[in-house]
């Protein structure tokens, strides 16, 4: 369909794009003198609206949201609904409570450990949430990779190899992180989010008008004579069973929204005041549900065109129908969409794998290097090792990507589940002043390990995602909590802190 010199072209400028942005932010922190650090950030609302958004979406609007469409139905559009309603509570009760106490401390926080340690005063608890948040972040940043190098190697014919394109993919995904850092991602996000969702819905309108001359009545009619399961539990495909009717809305509730490191700090650190923070809890729903909508219809539009797609094609059903049905509409049209499809298809997820991977060098940098093994770089280096820190995190990735599970799906949903187990620490944390230290460790451990159990010996990761670990997770907060003490002075700062800063934001505004 397209020529590897479109594509490399494409590269090209989106390349420079990027850099463009880096260097526009990095030179305008310089002149206000606030460009102490590649890890953390402040911005307002529009810019921290479309960064979270732009952070969730990832490879999930072209390539697994319609594969999982295609294959679950109406049910799963259901599901999806369901937990995004759920996120304004959510995030009342949880992030805006964060991003408060982060603003009374100086806005210091870079990772989502350095909340945890605020609370329990635990150093052992850090590291192993480091090395939670870390785990689930090489998952979702290959997941990346592998979708916009199958993006590549589809619209190009096999033009130009997977692997090819996972190189060149890593590589410009890493180096924008090391020149920019996060304040750039997320300033980039807001021009690509936009971007993404404006070419989303253009391939929905330009394939309904392909398929069945813009009647969306007739594409419902189509589906329901051929495949009436699209209508009803558990899908056409049989892939919304009753318990994933739970466990996946709630593991995306709680992992997806809130949890993934990324996601955390942008939600928790990045608001500039209380209003960006509620502006975040409000807006943020109604963009989902518009590209989820969005990203459905394609699921819709493809089963109603064709129905026997295998399971790992499912994911490029994108292309499928461009290559099918518009190449014999219109020619033109064809070549636009393919290339509006891959470059929001590129958009949207090196804007997830950006800020993963941002947060991902934190981690290291901040949680490993000098928390656990007591390393202390000097100020002035430290710019340079978050770099150095950024690439090692980069190509480990990138070779995670060479050799990648069938469905993408499978990558992001791990990610999402092995971090759900540490949402019951934040809110008792929060929320009661007994939990300890100790119960948080254990309660870490005893959720991680469930979840491992979940997909590698139980075989219900399909299923209940990260649900069991969480409830496991919780338990055990709650039961070791109960049987165990910790020194008061260690939690006292927090929650004077707590105190102090609901007097701040809440009690003075309001």
């Amino acid at each position: 369909m397209l020529s590897s010199t479109t594509i490399w072209i494409t590269f090209a400028i989106y390349m420079c794009f990027l850099l463009g942005v880096a260097y526009y932010v990095t030179q305008k922190e310089k002149q206000q003198k606030e460009g102490k650090s590649l890890l953390k950030t402040s911005v307002a609302w529009p810019i921290l609206v479309m960064t979270y958004i732009a952070s969730l979406m990832s490879t999930w609007v072209f390539f697994a949201g319609p594969g999982a469409y295609y294959r679950g139905g109406m049910g799963y559009w259901l599901s999806e609904i369901s937990y995004i309603a759920l996120f304004p509570i959510i995030a009342h009760f949880t992030m805006n409570k964060v991003w408060m106490i982060n603003q009374e401390k100086g806005g210091n926080y870079v990772t989502p450990a350095d909340f945890y340690f605020e609370r329990f005063k635990s150093p052992a608890l850090r590291t192993i949430l480091g090395l939670i948040f870390l785990a689930a972040s090489f998952p979702y940043i290959s997941s990346v990779l592998v979708a916009i190098s199958q993006a590549a190697e589809y619209a190009t014919g096999g033009a130009i190899s997977y692997q090819m394109a996972v190189i060149v993919v890593g590589m410009i995904m890493t180096i924008f992180v090391c020149v920019g850092g996060v304040k750039s991602a997320a300033t980039a996000d807001t021009v690509q989010g936009l971007l993404f969702i404006g070419l989303l819905w253009f391939i929905v309108i330009a394939c309904l008008i392909v398929g069945f001359g813009g009647s969306f009545t007739t594409a419902v009619d189509t589906l329901w004579t051929n495949s009436p399961g699209f209508f009803s539990y558990p899908g056409p495909s049989g892939w919304v069973t009753y318990g994933s009717r739970f466990g996946y809305p709630f593991s995306c509730a709680i992992g997806w929204t809130i949890m993934l490191p990324h996601v955390f700090v942008r939600a928790g650190y990045f608001g500039d005041n209380l209003k960006s923070q509620r502006k975040l809890s409000y807006i943020t729903p109604v963009l989902q549900t518009f590209v989820w909508t969005g990203t459905m219809l394609i699921g819709l539009i493809g089963l109603a065109l064709v129905s026997n797609l295998a399971a790992s094609d499912t994911e490029l059903i994108i292309p499928y129908m461009i290559n099918n049905f518009v190449t014999a509409f219109n020619p033109t049209l064809a070549v636009m969409m393919m290339i509006g499809f891959f470059v929001g298809a590129t958009a949207v997820g090196l804007s997830t794998a950006n800020a993963f991977l941002t947060v991902a060098s934190g981690i290291v940098s901040s949680d490993l290097i000098k928390n656990t093994f007591k390393i202390n770089v000097p100020a002035e280096k430290e710019t340079f090792v978050n770099r150095i820190i950024i690439a090692v995190l980069g190509i480990g990735s990138l070779l995670i990507a060479i050799n990648p599970p069938d469905l993408i799906f499978t990558l992001i949903m791990f990610s999402i589940s092995i971090v759900m187990p540490l949402f019951p620490i934040l809110v008792l944390g929060l929320y009661w002043k007994k939990a300890t230290k100790q119960a948080a460790i254990v309660s870490t451990l005893v959720g991680t390990v469930l979840v491992l159990l979940t997909y590698f010996v139980w075989n219900l990761g399909g299923t209940w995602y990260g649900a069991i670990g969480l409830f496991g997770s919780a338990i055990a907060m709650v039961v070791v909590s109960l049987f165990t003490q910790q020194d008061e002075s260690d939690s006292k700062e927090f929650y004077e802190i707590c105190t102090r800063a609901n007097n701040r934001f809440y009690d003075v505004q309001e």
